[in-house]
């Protein structure tokens, strides 16, 4: 790294914590090679700038203008590419284990390498959580070939993207915009597209054994509202953060007729007076929501888990409940470790006329004033029910 560069990026610093200097601003700046960890290059301007065989693990890039830039054999091991524009930029060979791409752009850019094998997934994206592509924009993006081993994918922009071929065995890829992608021939067993718009996309030979949102019974029957696949998107990525990224889901008052939220983790969204009649929950993990004046007429709950949720006052009629679990919730410490107290399920004034509820647990609910004609509740677990 030349003189020049080194004192640019120390006026970066001082610019950075309002201490004078100057905004980093270095078109085709060459980096390659060089041993940068932790380096705090947060909104600088590196138009085209080459980071090939450099080491900047842990490196701050957040805001910064990448646009072309290359990261060829890069190892950038926990860097933070949040927002960043990183158009055409080329990341092939990279390592990229828990790389956090949330909100970039990496419209028209190569991805990852295209090499084979669980070698190659293993050095790109080591055996931890893999990269956070949450709602980054990858218009266009070229990754065939491509193992996105433990990627986060939810939320993120894939119009027209190559995949041919690509491992997206378990990925998470709920509502995302696929749109025109080429998964020819593509590893998506056990990858979880539920949500996704796939409008035209091309699945030739692609393995898609236990995916989440593919098969008739699983998939949307309608096309979803762009902002409202966002929201689960988001709360999906917020819920399996701990709220430490993306954002809790507010759907209340909203009509979600024919969506598909089965095998959904959407727990402690709010869903107050929503349209949910004849809406397909199965096997979804919809813990401490508030389902409060909620239609849920018709639902497929089976087997999901509404443990501590509240169900004031709504109306479940006709639903299948066999197997579902409403018994009481695990308040947890700032740990994430239980206290040892639980929260009940709130179903007072719930309507359960005509429901299914074979196996269902309802152990510790406040029922008082449920309606439950024509339900046989001697098929459920009672035990310290309120009624």
């Amino acid at each position: 790294m030349s003189q020049d560069l080194l004192e640019a990026l120390k006026a970066h610093t001082l610019w950075l914590r309002g201490r004078g200097g100057t905004r980093l601003d270095k078109p085709w700046a060459d980096f390659a090679g060089v041993r940068f960890t932790g380096c705090t290059l947060t909104r600088a301007r590196l138009p085209g700038a080459r980071f090939d065989y450099a080491d900047i693990s842990s490196g701050d890039f957040e805001g910064a203008d990448l646009f072309a830039s290359s990261f060829d054999s890069a190892t950038l091991f926990r860097a933070n590419f949040r927002k960043a524009d990183l158009r055409g930029a080329n990341f092939k060979n990279a390592m990229l284990a828990e790389a956090d791409f949330t909100g970039a752009d990496l419209t028209g850019g190569v991805l990852f390498d295209a090499r084979p094998g669980e070698r190659a997934m293993t050095d790109q994206l080591g055996r931890r959580t893999g990269a956070d592509l949450s709602n980054a924009d990858l218009t266009g993006a070229s990754g065939g070939g491509a193992a996105f081993k433990g990627a986060l994918l939810a939320g993120a922009v894939l119009r027209g993207v190559d995949l041919s071929g690509a491992n997206l065995r378990g990925v998470d890829l709920t509502g995302a915009d696929l749109t025109d992608a080429n998964l020819t021939g593509a590893d998506l067993r056990a990858a979880v597209l539920t949500a996704a718009d796939m409008t035209n996309c091309l699945l030739a030979d692609a393995n898609t054994e236990h995916s989440m949102g593919l098969n008739p019974e699983d998939g949307p029957r309608k096309r979803l509202d762009p902002d409202l696949r966002l929201a689960i998107a988001r709360h999906c990525t917020w819920a399996q953060t701990f709220g430490a990224k993306g954002a809790q889901a507010n759907f209340t008052d909203q009509d979600l007729r024919g969506f598909v939220l089965s095998n959904l983790d959407l727990s402690a969204a709010v869903f107050k007076g929503a349209n949910l009649d004849g809406v397909s929950m199965r096997g979804g993990n919809f813990l401490l929501c508030d389902f409060t004046d909620a239609h849920l007429i018709n639902c497929d709950l089976r087997r999901a888990q509404m443990r501590g949720t509240c169900l004031k006052n709504a109306i479940l009629d006709g639903s299948d409940l066999s197997e579902t679990d409403f018994t009481e919730a695990d308040i947890l410490n700032h740990e994430r470790k239980p206290t040892g107290r639980k929260w009940p399920a709130n179903m007072l004034g719930v309507r359960l006329t005509n429901c299914k509820v074979g196996g269902a647990r309802f152990d510790g609910a406040n029922m008082i004033g449920a309606d439950v004609t024509g339900t046989d509740l001697s098929l459920a677990s009672l035990t310290g029910v309120r009624r």
